[in-house]
């Protein structure tokens, strides 16, 4: 009880803070976040902790007042998503949870704790001694969620086939199979559409290659997650997997991309994986990864201040008139770098003997918007600071012209690579959500879709497929299987 007592009376409640912040995300996660990252990240914020405290100390000769200023700041550094995502869910509070709202009021506040702590005379103990109080035990509570789950909750495995599979004779074709999903691609009816732009360009070229596209094609949701956790299982998600809590859907989902249908498909059929994309898949970690969807103990840090500004720097949102573009661009290049790097290591896949399976996932469209259609660094905060509809969607367009350019170069490599004996497809999970101008209308189902085939059997393919048909279609025009195809819908 009195070693009790001196943990609640010692000036270290910023420690507390730093391991419930750490222990709360890892309890939302628990299996998903490697725990050697988990270390190491209680250590980097610790030590940053530390140092501040001790120079606080200095300043204010009061190892209280010193503690409780890290313990403000780390505070508003640690949960800003966590506070702008409670504000935002209250309408009459909306607009503070905006970056460039809440920003100001948290550097207010802190420099009001900073300059308060100096006029108060009396050391704030008491009030040391409750924060200590309070984070113990929420970093107790966080500890044993943690160790329940690790009981009682089993580790995800590979999903049971649900349909009958022919086994493949061992003379049997097996082409190496290609996936390659370009984030947000709209389809080229929806660019006529939206934005009156002719996009038989990049079909022509599609076309002359050899390739079927399918034109009336559509995704059957509207996000990233959601809709390759769907296609890689060939099934409509269900309710039990839609959570309450954002977080556990996330989770969900991404143990759903992981622990998929078509890898063990693939896999039964002796084929080998590759995994060129932000996620897990058949419990293999992506061979290159930069991206904006968080993985690992990203899970965690993408939550504290500095990933939120580093995010809005990246997808170009205005600074109050301040002009980053030149920061945006050197974190862009990060993106760049992952992206030629991840379209190099599946040329490479192409020069093994095995057969393979190889997923290409590219954040293109998709902002950030990083190159303008000549394949120069696009100034987002010149595009949208004065219309942001209209400067996005100018960006998108510009990305997208550029996509089809430098697709258009790969995809010749890749056919060149495979001998033009491998399955390529080129699709969207989903299509452009970001359309607004025209009302009434939701452009982000309306994907693109096509499809090579060595035996240019496309018999079994129609227009108007949906993602979900995807690799139904494929196991049954490839490997002689007989999987039902599910009514194409589309599901918000």
């Amino acid at each position: 009880m009195q070693k009790l007592q001196q943990i609640l009376k010692a000036p270290f409640n910023f420690q507390w803070l730093v391991l419930f912040f750490v222990l709360h995300g890892y309890s939302e996660f628990v299996g998903f976040i490697p725990i050697p990252s988990l270390l190491l990240l209680i250590v980097e914020l610790s030590a940053v902790a530390w140092l501040l405290f001790f120079l606080f100390r200095k300043m204010y000769r009061d190892a209280h007042k010193a503690a409780l200023l890290v313990t403000v700041l780390f505070f508003w550094y640690l949960f800003f998503y966590a506070v702008q995502d409670a504000l935002s869910v209250h309408p009459s509070l909306y607009k503070w949870s905006l970056f460039p709202r809440l920003l100001p009021v948290v550097v207010l506040l802190s420099a009001g704790t900073f300059i308060a702590l100096f006029k108060y005379k009396r050391s704030p103990v008491k009030l040391n001694g409750y924060l200590n109080l309070v984070f113990l035990i929420l970093t107790l509570f966080d500890t044993g969620s943690i160790l329940w789950q690790a009981i009682t909750v089993k580790p995800a495995s590979t999903p049971a086939i649900t349909e009958t599979i022919k086994p493949l004779a061992d003379t049997a074709a097996k082409p190496d199979v290609y996936l390659i999903i370009l984030d947000e691609y709209l389809s080229s009816s929806g660019l006529q559409e939206y934005y009156h732009y002719d996009n038989s360009v990049f079909e022509s070229f599609l076309k002359q290659k050899g390739f079927h596209v399918n034109t009336r094609s559509s995704s059957n949701y509207s996000s990233t997650a959601f809709s390759m956790a769907s296609m890689l299982n060939m099934r409509y998600l269900q309710k039990t997997e839609l959570a309450h809590h954002k977080e556990d859907t996330y989770k969900s989902m991404i143990g759903l991309i992981n622990h998929n249908a078509v890898v063990d498909y693939f896999k039964q059929f002796h084929y080998t994986i590759h995994d060129y994309t932000p996620f897990t898949v058949g419990g293999i970690e992506p061979d290159y990864y930069f991206s904006m969807i968080p993985r690992g103990i990203e899970l965690i840090t993408f939550r504290m201040l500095y990933s939120c500004f580093v995010r809005r720097i990246i997808y170009g949102e205005p600074q109050n008139y301040i002009d980053l573009s030149g920061v945006a661009n050197w974190l862009n290049k990060r993106l760049v770098t992952a992206h030629e790097a991840q379209m190099q290591g599946a040329l490479t896949a192409a020069e093994k003997q095995s057969p393979d399976f190889t997923y290409l996932h590219l954040v293109m469209p998709h902002k950030p918007f990083i190159y303008d259609s000549t394949g120069n660094f696009a100034n987002t905060y010149n595009a949208v600071k004065d219309n942001k509809t209209a400067g996005t969607d100018g960006l998108y367009l510009q990305y997208l012209v550029y996509t089809n350019k430098r697709m258009m170069q790969y995809l010749d490599q890749l056919l060149t690579a495979t001998q033009g004996k491998a399955v390529i497809m080129v699709m969207s999970d989903h299509g452009y959500r970001e359309a607004n101008k025209l009302p009434g209308k939701f452009f982000g189902f309306t994907n693109f879709n096509a499809i090579y085939l060595p035996n240019k059997d496309y018999h079994l393919w129609y227009d108007s497929v949906s993602n979900v048909n995807q690799f139904p279609l494929l196991f049954n025009t490839m490997f002689g299987q007989q999987i039902p195809l599910k009514k194409d819908s589309t599901v918000r």
